[in-house]
């Protein structure tokens, strides 16, 4: 069995399975980073291009993953859209941010950043997503109830 860095656990689950989803592969992208940050010498230009590879991989999925959550925020109007975009936002330029100094051949310590990337999405996971499904949940409740008069 393949040892993993962060393992999925029913606790970080909102009980929206497309949302659900799109976290486990964050998840398993950030293991990806850790893998290869531990287990590669990043001045070694084969693993270097490989990591940032996988870099490209997380903005890519991440942007995806927020859409995704924005466009059914936006669908069912919900009532923190603009709070919950704004810390879609803030990570997104944080991440950018920081690839792009690495990219260019400035000093960041992976480390740090894997440990950022981690910890904002276990944080985001158990506080806005969770608020936002609970009310998607009730929304979709209603929404039932109505069709059923």
């Amino acid at each position: 069995m393949e040892n993993k860095w962060i393992i999925w656990s029913e606790k970080f689950e909102v009980g929206y399975k497309r949302v659900d989803d799109q976290h486990r592969e964050l998840i398993n992208i950030i293991n990806d980073l850790h893998a290869a940050a531990e287990n590669g010498d990043l001045s070694i230009p084969e693993v270097n291009d490989k990591f940032k590879i996988i870099l490209k991989r997380t903005v890519d999925y991440a942007t995806y993953h927020f859409a995704t959550e924005e466009k059914i925020m936006k669908a069912v109007h919900y009532k923190f859209f603009k709070e919950h975009i704004s810390k879609h936002r803030e990570f997104s330029s944080k991440v950018l941010e920081e690839v792009i100094k690495y990219t260019n051949g400035e000093n960041v310590d992976m480390g740090d950043f894997i440990i950022y990337l981690r910890d904002w999405l276990f944080s985001h996971i158990m506080g806005e997503d969770k608020a936002f499904v609970d009310e998607l949940k009730i929304i979709l409740e209603k929404m039932k109830a109505e069709e059923k008069k």
